[in-house]
């Protein structure tokens, strides 16, 4: 599973939300009526309500919650104290189990906080085309991760998910002005919205959505008050003007952050379109307006549905977030100004976000640029050692890994690890697993075993170390390491460490998950091929009722699995159950994809296969044909899949004893394998041996001895000159020779086939026994001694 890019979050949300640009006259209550304003200076209890709210604001800027919850507690008690005053007080112990975070200026996100994130079941599947009798390769799928990266510097906010880049710009209680301490309509909905924070940060969303609501109401009330001042007539449709609206859009993007984080999508982006509506009143560019277009992208993006059409909708958002931060940056009177640096920082957040979309929707040449500019703008405003830094490192370092460009992923990858290991100093941290595992993907995907090794085990000791022996991480990575191990053909490691993981993916996954059935196939596919077909055939069953479980009999997934049953089945000699286990998957795929399909005639193929080695040859070559026919129609007649069943057909001709048409087929499908492969490929070799060998049968030794010696050129060119493949064919080619009485020859091709097979140590094995003219060399000495020594 792959996430949106996230960082720092936006902090222009430095207006108080009682601020206000006319004067207005204070109403108490909020049950007040017009003729109940009276305009009143400040008293002692009302400048101890400021005091109190905005010294609250300082404390939670320090981390001392505990403070902060006493000090809002407070004034909203003295609020209510007051004559006819009803704010109501719902505050209970908060804040008495979140951690103080420092927020020392020179010090980093907590390290508590994790900066990247990853799918859990983002496992690699080693699949095999069971039916291709030409082809026994697997292919392994990768999924990339894009970085999320921490809140703002030392700021208390509750954990984001993975998608919410910039979600968290009003996540700070606001101050009071002074100016505006006699007023409930300013001073009521700040105090409520700080409380709100609070139970927002502990994760009482239920309690904080109550006052945030409670706050948007007495601004509604405060809209409808200005407007009876003016003489205006109300109607359903009337904004909250200017002044106000100002005010809601903060208490409208923590109700926007609340409903997403309960899935509510809907209502979500209800609040924040209302905001959008808001901030676009205002005819110059404002954070404001940045900020809720960010957040509506990243809404869309995490919706779900068309998730393209979605995405796109984001890049839209995030586009014009881009323009107005643009903008904000060319009016900003200082550059060296904190706050210039504030909004460059916010530009390469919106960056961040669009590069993301970019990435996940497959672009990933625009992925890059966007990231590139990213990253420069993060190197001249951020420190070395800073998070953000190091996540568009990463995020650019990915985006040239699915790019194929190793060498530039691997030293973004490098930058990347260099920063997290000296804020994380000594510590196992999430961050540094996941980065060691990329940068050992790397190696994996060079086919440098032994360092991709060294990297995933050590990653696996950090995340185990971070995570715990038990976690979805620890399944994934598992499936990596016995991936790599499987394609460096160590079979039994994989085996080992597939084991392991499936231990764990039983005990943190639901017993019906799908990655579940991907490590019980991957275990049988590893079985298979070391020869364990009955415990290759063991897993595969348990991989094929989990499945039919999970989606049913006549998925195509199940059909896949289903398939690799019938296969080893074969290979046990199981001849009727792989039979009947090919027939079920013939017509799960003609259902599925109709007759005329490249995977019904692989199925076909599979078939003749059975019957073949059960003897049914008319049978077996009708199968053959209409397999023939379907993968002529779909993949045109010079391919090699053809070429695959014309060597099958020719092969059951041939054992009928009809040498014509054999020879007639294996011409054609050397005629194709040509077309399709060239001439050096090692599937021409096996066609050129079975017609040499015909021609030998037929007593055609030149004929014979020309289709061997260019299998023997094929072989060397493929595997060297000193495999035992090569010795066999050797060793044929001697037999020619000796038939032939050209001694000379024959002695050269014995000589370099026994050196050989010596060299590769198969003298004490079949494997290694030299046949001359069909028997057994061994034989041959005991049947003729060695001459008696010289008198």
């Amino acid at each position: 599973m792959n996430s949106l890019t996230t960082d720092r979050a936006n902090s222009s949300n430095s207006c108080s939300i009682g601020s206000s640009k006319r004067k207005r006259g204070s109403i108490s209550f909020a049950d007040q009526t017009e003729e109940d304003v009276v305009a009143t200076t400040n008293t002692p209890a009302q400048n101890d309500i400021v005091l109190l709210n905005n010294l609250g604001v300082d404390c939670f800027e320090h981390g001392i919650l505990t403070d902060a919850t006493k000090c809002f507690q407070n004034a909203m008690e003295i609020f209510s104290s007051r004559p006819g005053g009803s704010i109501t007080t719902n505050l209970t112990s908060m804040s008495s189990q979140v951690s103080c975070i420092s927020l020392d200026s020179s010090s980093q996100s907590s390290p508590d906080k994790v900066l990247v994130t990853t799918s859990a079941h983002d496992q690699d599947v080693i699949m095999e085309d069971a039916e291709s009798a030409a082809s026994d390769s697997e292919a392994s799928g990768t999924e990339k991760n894009q970085l999320s990266t921490a809140p703002i510097q030392g700021s208390p906010s509750p954990p984001r998910s993975e998608y919410d880049e910039g979600m968290t710009c009003y996540n700070r209680p606001l101050r009071i002005d002074n100016s505006k301490s006699d007023d409930y309509h300013s001073t009521a909905p700040t105090l409520l919205f700080n409380v709100g924070q609070l139970h927002s940060l502990e994760g009482d969303d239920t309690t904080a959505e109550r006052y945030f609501l409670q706050a948007l109401d007495i601004l509604q009330q405060r809209f409808e008050s200005n407007h009876r001042d003016e003489g205006m007539e109300l109607d359903a449709s009337a904004r909250l003007d200017n002044d106000v609206s100002i005010d809601a859009i903060p208490i409208l993007h923590n109700l926007a952050r609340i409903y997403y984080r309960a899935q509510n999508y809907k209502l979500a982006m209800d609040m924040y379109f209302r905001a959008l509506d808001i901030a676009q009143q205002d005819e110059q560019a404002s954070s404001s307006l940045a900020n809720t277009l960010n957040c509506i992208g990243v809404l869309f993006f995490h919706m779900g549905g068309n998730t393209e059409k979605n995405a796109t909708k984001a890049l839209d958002m995030f586009n014009a977030s881009l323009v107005v931060r643009k903008k904000l940056i060319e009016q900003a009177e200082d550059p060296i100004h904190n706050s210039y640096k504030l909004l460059k920082q916010e530009l390469a957040t919106a960056m961040n976000n669009t590069g993301r979309i970019h990435y996940m929707l497959g672009d990933h040449n625009a992925a890059l640029v966007t990231y590139i500019d990213a990253l420069k703008l993060r190197r001249e405003i951020l420190p070395s050692l800073h998070l953000d830094l190091a996540a568009s490192a990463y995020n650019l370092g990915q985006t040239y890994h699915q790019l194929g460009n190793l060498t530039e992923a691997m030293k973004l990858y490098q930058e990347f690890h260099s920063i997290i290991t000296r804020i994380f100093v000594g510590k196992n941290h999430r961050d540094l697993a996941i980065i060691l595992k990329c940068m050992a993907q790397v190696h994996h995907d060079q086919s440098q075993y032994e360092e991709a090794a060294r990297l995933y085990y050590k990653s696996l000791e950090t995340t185990k170390a971070a995570l715990g022996d038990f976690h979805p991480e620890v399944a994934s990575l598992l499936n990596k390491i016995g991936n790599m191990h499987y394609e460096n053909s160590d079979f039994s490691s994989a085996i080992r460490v597939y084991e392991e993981g499936l231990v764990v993916e039983q005990a943190v996954l639901q017993h019906d998950h799908p990655n579940i059935v991907v490590t019980l196939t991957n275990i049988a596919q590893s079985q298979k091929h070391k020869g364990n077909y009955y415990a290759a055939l063991e897993r595969y069953v348990e991989a094929h009722a989990l499945q039919k479980a999970i989606l049913g009999d006549k998925d195509p997934k199940v059909a896949v699995t289903l398939s690799n049953v019938a296969q080893v089945s074969c290979r046990l000699g199981r001849f009727t159950r792989a039979f009947d286990a090919y027939q079920e998957v013939l017509q799960i795929r003609r259902d599925a994809f109709g007759d005329d399909h490249v995977e019904v005639a692989a199925t076909l193929n599979s078939i003749g296969l059975v019957l073949f080695k059960q003897g049914f040859h008319g049978l077996a070559i009708e199968s053959f044909r209409e397999s023939l026919r379907v993968r002529k129609l779909c993949l045109g007649s010079q391919h090699r899949d053809v070429a695959v069943v014309l060597y099958n057909i020719a092969t059951t001709h041939l054992e009928q004893g009809d040498e014509e048409l054999a020879t007639e087929y294996y011409a054609e499908t050397l005629r194709v394998e040509r077309t399709a492969l060239g001439n050096d490929h090692r599937d021409l070799a096996v066609t050129l041996q079975h017609i040499g060998q015909i021609h030998r049968q037929r007593g055609e030794l030149d004929v014979a001895l020309g289709y061997f010696k260019e299998a023997l050129r094929i072989e060397k060119l493929n595997l060297g000159d000193s495999s035992t493949v090569v010795a066999r064919l050797l060793n044929k080619m001697g037999n020619i020779y000796l038939a032939k009485a050209d001694v000379i020859n024959m002695m050269q091709c014995f000589t370099e086939a026994t050196r050989i097979y010596e060299l590769c140590g198969e003298t004490d094995n079949a494997n290694g026994d030299l046949e001359i003219s069909g028997y057994n060399f061994y034989c041959l000495s005991i049947t003729n001694p060695e001459c008696a020594a010289a008198a």
